[in-house]
């Protein structure tokens, strides 16, 4: 039995990829104040668009599901908005494949939707491609955002492209 590769956000992987832009963010704003002849002593104007910022990527990414996943060779295990896991045969994925480099997502496309446990109505499918948030081309595709998942994005590139048990 093969027990796969979890996969999880990590808080501290997304810290250390939001560290630079909002240090940069603070830099720009400091210097604007000074240079642009503002208060120096009232930095919340040229601050605010950094902590709307900041904090709508936070609330994003706390909406988002389908963390923690597990990859094994004959099926992949996905988290559901509602928390229960969706297990997808492998054979039954059509598109399985890791796009954006910034900001990276798993995009997975089922063929037959009667390999999945538990097996979805039309109404669920329709949830998924909705709470992906993406621009759903199959019927039954979804994405899963991978920002901060540790490991690493390129360790589930390698595991969806290891040899899968090809079963029915």
């Amino acid at each position: 039995m093969d027990d796969g590769v979890w996969f999880r956000r990590s808080r501290r992987r997304l810290l250390a990829r939001a560290a630079p832009a909002a240090t940069l963010a603070v830099l720009v704003a400091v210097l604007g104040e000074l240079f642009l002849d503002h208060r120096w002593y009232d930095p919340f104007p040229a601050l605010c668009p950094l902590l709307f910022s900041v904090g709508g990527t936070y609330a994003q990414l706390a909406r988002q599901k389908g963390l923690p996943l597990r990859v094994t060779t004959g099926e992949l295990l996905v988290t559901r908005p509602d928390g229960e896991t969706l297990a997808i045969d492998r054979a039954a994925l059509t598109v399985a494949e890791i796009r954006g480099r910034w900001w990276p997502r798993l995009v997975l496309a089922v063929d037959d939707p009667h390999r999945t446990r538990p097996v979805l109505s039309a109404y669920q499918w329709g949830e998924l491609g909705f709470w992906s948030g993406a621009r759903v081309r199959r019927p039954r595709e979804f994405t899963v955002p991978l920002v901060g998942v540790e490991p690493d994005v390129d360790r589930l590139r390698a595991a969806l492209a290891a040899p899968t048990d090809r079963r029915g």
